[in-house]
């Protein structure tokens, strides 16, 4: 299976798969919680849409990386969180209906944003001059292809569907397409591993400064706004992990350029390292409630 093969054809079909998954999840009454709790929706998609791609900016000004790996971090930064980071809310046992409904209304936006922003991200790069460019209209349909499409047929699917054959069909779904985008991340990490910057790298440095500076902004501005504690955690999940999937797909197939998605590849490998980090002290933190009661009376 050639690389380009596997990028430009199988990652699509994948996250089309995913997002179905997604779209089988959600119930109307995801959406409906915006109305009861717009408060937490709102700070959550402040920090994704607004202060993450901000944050990436500050990285790129800061750190000494090249043209296209600036403008991979800034793509990163534009993508919704998926359904990953839906999974990880579940783990750290954060708000699931809120992640679900931050995902849910990022995923609906990306394709609009997404081709418009990161046009004048390379024109700000000067990747434009270059003959680098994202023509607007052709990416919000393949992106609404992908992202949109699948996740409103997926709802489509659930209505038409028994409650029970839901529960049923599901969890088997959420495993399948868990297995084909670790697959074909892991194959095109192996495709592409000889074009990867080192291990000891800027590019490293910068994806990981962009995932524990995102999950800390999150966390500090959702604590300090005194949310519940299971939203602050979500939201901290939530503008950490990023669907690097997409912003791969926007690279390889879309614009067909390797170089530019091989930071959003590192950052679909590397987020794990935090996130894990944050799971394993979430677990700790809930094992040991004395703990987190002693922390917080020395905070105060």
């Amino acid at each position: 299976m050639s690389a380009e093969w596997l990028a430009q054809v199988v990652l699509p079909w994948v996250l089309a798969s995913v997002m179905l998954a997604m779209g089988l999840s959600l119930r109307g009454g995801d959406f409906t919680r915006i109305l009861r709790h717009p408060r937490r929706v709102l700070v959550g998609l402040s920090l994704q849409v607004l202060a993450l791609p901000l944050l990436a900016w500050a990285l790129v000004l800061v750190l000494p990386l090249p043209a296209l790996a600036a403008a991979g971090l800034l793509l990163v930064a534009l993508v919704p969180g998926g359904a990953t980071s839906n999974m990880f809310s579940f783990l750290v046992q954060g708000d699931l209906a809120l992640s679900v409904s931050l995902t849910a209304i990022a995923g609906l936006l990306a394709p609009f944003t997404l081709p418009l922003i990161m046009g004048w991200n390379l024109q700000l790069l000067g990747l434009a001059e270059q003959g680098f460019s994202l023509p607007y209209w052709a990416t919000v349909g393949q992106l609404l292809l992908v992202t949109v499409v699948p996740a409103l047929l997926g709802m489509g699917v659930r209505r038409l569907l028994a409650e029970h054959t839901v529960a049923t069909l599901l969890p088997l779904v959420k495993v399948f397409t868990g297995v084909a985008m670790v697959t074909v991340v892991v194959a095109l990490f192996l495709a592409y591993q000889h074009r990867l910057p080192a291990l000891l790298s800027v590019e490293t440095l910068a994806v990981l400064a962009l995932c524990v500076s995102a999950m800390t902004l999150g966390y500090q501005f959702a604590r300090r706004l005194q949310l519940p504690a299971d939203s602050v955690r979500a939201i901290t999940v939530e503008v950490g992990v990023q669907n690097a999937g997409i912003a791969m797909m926007v690279a390889f197939a879309i614009l067909q350029l390797p170089q530019l998605g091989l930071v959003p590849l590192l950052y679909g490998i590397l987020m794990n390292v935090p996130v894990f980090l944050w799971v394993f002290y979430c677990l700790w933190i809930n094992r040991h409630p004395t703990r987190r009661t002693q922390r917080v009376k020395v905070v105060r």
